[in-house]
């Protein structure tokens, strides 16, 4: 293994180039310093801003000068904190934008409140021409006034919510910091500790004992738990529908929907959809357990791999190739972007001493849309290229073809455009291999990706419509009831040929998206959007290349469901999540297919 580099040994050609933001500390504290000089006048123009369409104006204008600047500090701190974790520079840097984020946040918390309780009318009359940009972010802040409550009320529930939201916060510490799994014996016999991060390492394991094991060691600990974390989360439950009626919502779901003005509806649609095709996804799991030759197929075979695994290796001169050359079916624009991203350094490739692991891209309107790697060589890292460029390329056109007030996209819509790459680079990865073995990986990669994302995510969104609904009618959300509904669920999803083994009944209680409530459905409606737009595009649908490219320019100008509509898209029908479903039985099909070619 190589040793890895100090972060000043690393070739300035593999870094990002993070100084095109700030040449130095200094210029960085010229800002930081702007910024605080700035409170104060921003703290003038909020107490006025109601009083004239002028004050209204100048408001608005000023926070969008002083946002821009905090989000360039913030890009700045946090990317250089991440090059190296333990410089205490840059550690300090990131606090002080922590900070700077707690003072502004704090001055701008009446702007709100202050909007919706003023006259509709007047607010409107105040969006000239001059304020268009800001129009779709006021309007949908008025859409919430109906469900505002008084002045007095927002101010008590406001002063709770710290003490209301802390049940995420003791999970987080019961499960992370508290909790003991216990000890297991791994392939060699030998006994270790197990824990989260070496769970998903022996869940994998080619031995059947060691799999089984650390399933009902993993499961047998939160159930030594189980009535703290049920009373945990159904804290959150409780809170959720106590907020909901008071706002005047007919549930908690919607509650959660509302402010994007996505409809229950969609949702429920997702769920009934998936629902009504679980048949492909009992196919596959009856495929592992052949493939496997066990008698009997158990939740804890489910992940192990029925193929063998390639030790091909792809230079990061062979990725930037294939990735360019895989993504060519977008058009020149895209392509030229692509290409500034290879060349003018908005990505920071190899894994260094101290290190932030992991992939991500981030950038704000007045910065590159940077991306971080730890390049390794894996067929999985030139994938997490195509999707980590796939968010910058889309963060570079929404900045690029719209107003700072309507450059931020939605989560929603952000995983999108990177899981679309993904899925290109999938097919073209496949189309363009020879051995058996090759193709083989790749197409058990994309049907792991559906079964985690497209039908694992569904249930997820099933299991927190059905526990949020039961205590919206009333009822208290018990550890037994909790368990006993989140069994179902798993014997419904996983079908009568798989053995649903009881300790699955406390699965929930370790997934820690439940305590943001209704996100995890956005994985798989992201999927199901990407495999139409990426299906399109592999097969040059006319005008489709142009419509979506139109989609990524839009920025957050509108609401998510509105802007899909400019690639055709309605998620209240079933056309998109049958187009998933569709590719994954496709992908199934020509899995088997591959695997029985002598």
């Amino acid at each position: 293994m190589d040793k890895l580099k100090e972060r000043s040994e690393v070739n300035a050609s593999d870094k990002w180039q993070i100084e095109k933001i700030y040449k130095s500390i200094e210029e960085f504290n010229k800002d930081y310093t702007w910024v605080e000089e700035s409170f104060n006048t921003l703290k003038q123009l909020v107490k006025k801003f109601l009083n004239s369409k002028e004050d209204f104006s100048a408001f608005f204008k000023f926070d969008s000068k002083i946002s821009r600047v905090i989000e360039k500090l913030s890009v700045y701190a946090n990317c250089k904190e991440d090059e190296d974790t333990a410089n205490t520079t840059y550690q300090e840097l990131s606090s002080k934008i922590q900070n700077l984020y707690a003072k502004y946040s704090e001055i701008i918390s009446s702007v709100v409140p202050n909007i919706i309780k003023e006259d509709e009318n007047k607010i409107l009359s105040y969006i000239d021409e001059d304020l268009e940009s800001y129009r779709h972010m006021i309007t949908s802040i008025l859409r919430q006034k109906k469900h505002c409550l008084s002045s007095d009320n927002e101010k008590l529930l406001a002063a709770f919510s710290p003490v209301l939201g802390s049940a995420s916060d003791t999970y987080s510490y019961l499960t992370n910091a508290d909790m003991k799994l216990g000890t297991i014996h791994d392939e060699e016999n030998k006994e270790v500790e197990l824990n989260e991060s070496n769970f998903s390492r022996y869940i994998r394991s080619k031995d059947r004992r060691v799999r089984e094991e650390s399933f009902e060691k993993l499961y047998e600990s939160y159930a030594g738990v189980k009535n703290t974390i049920a009373s945990l989360y159904g804290s959150i439950l409780k809170y959720d529908s106590i907020n909901a009626k008071l706002r005047g919502y007919t549930s908690s779901l919607e509650s959660y929907l509302n402010p994007n003005n996505i409809p229950t509806a969609l949702y429920n649609n997702l769920i009934k959809t998936i629902s009504d095709n679980l048949e492909p996804l009992y196919e596959y799991f009856e495929l592992k357990k052949k493939m496997l030759g066990l008698d009997e197929f158990h939740l804890y075979d489910g992940y192990v791999s029925t193929i063998k695994s390639i030790d091909k290796k792809y230079s990061y001169e062979e990725a930037k190739s294939i990735v360019l050359d895989a993504l060519k079916i977008y058009n020149d624009e895209y392509i030229k972007k692509l290409e500034e991203a290879f060349n003018n350094g908005w990505i920071d490739i190899y894994p260094n001493k101290g290190k932030k692991s992991g992939a991500y891209s981030t950038g704000s309107y007045d910065t590159l849309p940077y991306v971080l790697l730890n390049y390794t060589g894996e067929y999985n890292d030139v994938s997490t290229l195509a999707h980590e460029l796939g968010h910058s390329i889309h963060t570079y056109f929404s900045t690029s073809n719209q107003p700072y007030e309507t450059s931020s996209y939605v989560i929603f819509l952000a995983e999108i455009a990177s899981t679309t790459n993904e899925l290109i680079l999938s097919d073209y990865m496949y189309k363009k291999a020879t051995a058996k073995e090759e193709k083989l990986a790749i197409l058990n990669e994309r049907l792991d990706l559906f079964k985690a994302t497209l039908y694992r995510q569904t249930m997820f969104a099933e299991f927190e419509k059905n526990a949020h609904d039961y205590v919206d009618s009333g009822n208290i959300a018990t550890c037994e009831y909790l368990n006993s509904m989140y069994y179902d669920l798993n014997k419904k999803y996983f079908g009568d040929k798989v053995v649903v083994d009881k300790d699955i009944a406390n699965e929930w209680s370790r997934i820690p998206h439940f305590y943001t409530p209704f996100y995890v459905y956005q994985y798989a409606t992201s999927l199901s959007i990407a495999c139409y737009v990426a299906q399109n595009l592999i097969n040059q649908t006319p005008g489709f290349k142009e419509k979506y490219l139109k989609l990524l320019k839009s920025g957050g100008k509108d609401y998510p469901l509105e802007l899909l509509k400019i690639i055709d898209i309605n998620l209240e029908d079933n056309k998109v999540f049958e187009s998933a479903i569709d590719l994954f039985k496709e992908t199934l099909e020509e899995f088997k297919n591959t695997y029985l070619e002598k």
